[in-house]
């Protein structure tokens, strides 16, 4: 069976230090959905629990050699006593033995050699990161993986952001790829489906343009009605100066009041043919909105007797 990498990625980021997290970063998960129940990090350990016992057993087995103990309680001190901690490989096995019912309890040196495919040192492949790819650091002097993060997303420049369960010091954090020395790469096909998962920032669909035109019948929707709604906000009317009716209508009136705006904001000679504004508007954004503006002078409405048509 293949899990979905995204649905691994998506649960690993609720378990960030938000803090550290650039909202300007494209992430599969909304920033104030990330790191909701943050975790700690200790060695060895695939989501214990961070009560006092532990950590004491923790310290005993793991860190006693290489930390005093008054360095390891001043960087536990203000863990939660009822949160849990993980290590690297741990993030990942925690997710597969808890959510994924598959118990598993592998190391990062694993992953890489039975886990992954299409994989091998940075510099040596071309192809784009993709999000939920697995990234190692390699011992040296052992050849074999040290540690492992997780490609979750990229920043605006389109770098990428590892999800990592980082240090006793940091947690489980993001971090950018590049400020970290990472050395292998590879994608965990025999486990995981990545068909769903992109190699760069996803670029929203773009909807048709709206012509916006006097027509009969009328055009008419919520997005004519939001661009009456903007034009009287910033004081633009008919040419008998008065306000529109914001009824979703391009009539006569709406014309004149969007005729009035693009002359206030384009240097053009009548007649006026607008197929873009600038950003006037500020909070009304008419690209966003997929309108496309054809404004005519008044003389080249038909006279349909007053009112907004």
């Amino acid at each position: 069976m293949l899990y979905n990498v995204i649905d691994f990625v998506r649960w690993a980021l609720t378990h960030v230090k938000r803090e550290n997290i650039l909202k300007s970063a494209w992430l599969p998960l909304p920033w104030q959905e990330c790191g909701t129940d943050p975790w700690e990090y200790l060695y060895g350990s695939v989501r214990v629990q961070t009560n006092q016992p532990t950590l004491d057993r923790y310290f005993e087995q793991h860190y006693s050699a290489s930390m005093s103990r008054e360095k390891f309680d001043a960087y536990t001190k203000s863990w939660s006593r009822t949160g849990y901690a993980t290590d690297c490989q741990g993030l990942l096995d925690a997710y597969l033995t808890h959510e994924c019912g598959e118990k598993t309890d592998w190391y990062a040196d694993y992953n890489y050699k039975y886990i992954c495919k299409d994989k091998g040192a940075i510099e040596k492949i071309e192809r784009p990161f993709r999000v939920g790819e697995a990234v190692f650091v390699i011992r040296e002097s052992t050849g074999r993986m040290m540690h492992v993060g997780w490609v979750c997303g990229f920043m605006p420049d389109g770098e990428p952001l590892v999800v990592e369960a980082r240090s006793i010091a940091y947690g489980v954090v993001v971090t950018k790829l590049y400020s970290r020395p990472w050395t292998h790469r590879g994608l965990m096909t025999t486990k995981f489906d990545y068909s769903d998962a992109p190699d760069s920032i996803p670029q929203p669909e773009q909807a048709e343009p709206v012509r916006l035109e006097y027509t009969r019948p009328m055009m008419e929707g919520e997005e004519i009605r939001r661009l009456q709604l903007a034009l009287n906000a910033l004081h633009y009317t008919d040419d008998e100066g008065k306000p529109l009716e914001e009824d979703g209508k391009c009539g006569m009136r709406t014309m004149q009041a969007v005729t009035a705006f693009a002359r206030a904001h384009t240097e053009i000679p009548e007649p006026v043919t607008i197929t873009a504004l600038p950003p006037a508007l500020g909070w009304l954004d008419l690209e966003q909105l997929g309108i496309t503006v054809c404004a005519f002078r008044s003389a080249d409405l038909p006279d349909t007797g007053g009112g907004e048509q």
